[in-house]
């Protein structure tokens, strides 16, 4: 008799099993889990937060703050509950209802240092330098190592024009945190637009932190590209295509400069047909598509993609000018 019941028991257990399974078959297996877990503790105000936290890096906005508003009733005194919420309503562009969850996550705990950054942040976006500024020093009286502080700061004197002080803070950044990408990035381009080899040297430093990123390698390649340095250019763009097959601005840099080798013409337009692949839109791509069959003397095709390009952009020049050199070399 006792060993029935107990085969009862353990039936009744792997039905309870199969019934999550099929409630939950068709979420990813990491939101599953937490939905079985608020099954089991519907009261858990840590558990609402963390499958926020996993709505809000899959951008279901709406669904993370249900359950962080769900988290807050919980647990109203935890302050990084409010900095979570904060982050789901600026991800919706409701600046005002984050500004008022990060004061919130403030008066619950006023040593947060991550909700003051953010509601500086904040201000900037909003372009309320004088406040960023004051909370930013808030926050630097009281953590003086803070390189998003300073990262925040030097993002406000750039759109102040104050460009000293602008790369005196971007270094400054990299001094506290030397893996900062951003920071190298930003004075990346900005000696970039002022045609100085001193870019490559921070793009290289970024790309010694993050191998992977594809604006910085294309920044890169770019800049060689602008200073004659073909080999080093090409091999930047294909290490970037590499990473990203449908990165066009890539794909068209790199097309572009095999249209300078007669025995990459073919290679060109496949990578511009990539390009036209990735963004239909773009009418770069089917100009550029049009000057390497025009250079193979496929007319045809190279006046189709002059075409195409007028479509999406009227009056394009050098669309333009593509189709009155096909017409003079085929009236000869």
């Amino acid at each position: 008799m006792k060993l029935r019941f107990a085969l009862i028991g353990c039936l009744l257990l792997l039905c309870t099993a199969c019934h999550f399974d099929k409630k939950y078959a068709d979420l990813p297996e990491p939101l599953a889990k937490l939905c079985v877990e608020i099954d089991k503790h519907p009261k858990n105000a840590e558990l609402y937060y963390q499958r926020a936290d996993y709505y809000y890096y899959n951008q279901e906005i709406q669904k993370g703050i249900e359950d962080m508003q769900m988290a807050i009733r919980l647990a109203p005194d935890s302050s990084k509950y409010y900095v979570k919420l904060s982050d789901l309503y600026f991800a919706q562009r409701e600046t005002d209802l984050a500004e008022e969850m990060l004061e919130k996550a403030l008066q619950k705990k006023d040593d947060n240092n991550e909700a003051r950054l953010k509601l500086a942040e904040l201000y900037f976006h909003q372009r309320m330098f004088d406040q960023c500024n004051k909370t930013l020093q808030d926050a630097l009286d009281r953590q003086r190592h803070n390189p998003k502080a300073y990262l925040i700061k030097a993002f406000m004197l750039k759109e102040q024009r104050d460009t000293t002080n602008y790369l005196r803070m971007l270094q400054l950044v990299i001094d506290q945190d030397p893996k900062e990408v951003k920071a190298y990035l930003e004075l990346g381009y900005f000696y970039q637009q002022q045609m100085n080899p001193m870019a490559i040297d921070y793009y290289t430093n970024a790309l010694n932190v993050d191998p992977n990123n594809v604006e910085i390698r294309y920044n890169l390649a770019k800049m060689y590209q602008d200073l004659g340095r073909t080999e080093e250019a090409i091999q930047e763009y294909k290490v970037a295509v590499g990473l990203d097959p449908t990165h066009v601005p890539s794909l068209n840099n790199l097309g572009y400069m095999y249209l300078d080798d007669e025995t990459l013409y073919e290679e060109a337009a496949q990578l511009f047909t990539q390009a036209i692949q990735a963004n239909p839109d773009f009418p770069y791509s089917y100009c550029n598509r049009g000057v390497a069959y025009e250079y193979m003397g496929q007319y045809d095709k190279a006046r189709a993609d002059y075409q195409k390009a007028l479509s999406l952009k009227t009056n394009f020049e050098p669309a333009i000018k593509g189709l009155n050199r096909i017409d003079e070399q085929q009236s000869r």
